[in-house]
């Protein structure tokens, strides 16, 4: 997401054939991944603009599943207290969520990225019940 054009995002430009295409990945996803470094308790402005261009209820029979990122273990209820409850007002079937802290993620060089295994380990789980819970040829997407 954070390689849509800010200026498209910003403006609410949905004709801009980027952002169409990502709303489009939205609407034809069964389910999707949505996840966030957590920013002032709560998720990223990137991702606020974003899901305010989805349609009222544009996750209206989704199965999502909400992360977040954070440096400190007391930005954990992020997830519970901002992240979930958007995605409820979208219409979204809200999976249980899952915080790692950012000392646990690394990025390489060639973008990419690599957990922990504590992490990892706790959130694999987690992912699991997420895609057992999917029916069976689902679509998935990540915003």
């Amino acid at each position: 997401m954070r390689s849509l054009p800010a200026e498209a995002l910003l403006s609410a430009d949905t004709k801009h054939p980027e952002i169409a295409r990502a709303v489009d990945l939205v609407a034809r996803s069964d389910a999707l991944i949505v996840a966030s470094p957590v920013y002032k308790a709560a998720y990223s402005g990137v991702l606020k603009t974003f899901l305010d261009l989805l349609p009222q209820y544009g996750l209206r029979g989704k199965a999502v599943l909400p992360l977040a990122t954070g440096g400190s273990p007391a930005h954990v209820l992020a997830v519970d207290y901002a992240l979930r409850p958007v995605l409820t007002s979208l219409g979204a079937d809200v999976a249980q969520g899952w915080f790692v802290l950012d000392r646990h993620i690394t990025v390489g060089t060639d973008r990419a990225v690599t957990l922990a295994p504590e992490a990892g380990d706790a959130l694999a789980p987690v992912v699991d019940r997420f895609r057992a819970a999917l029916p069976a040829g689902s679509r998935l997407a990540a915003a």
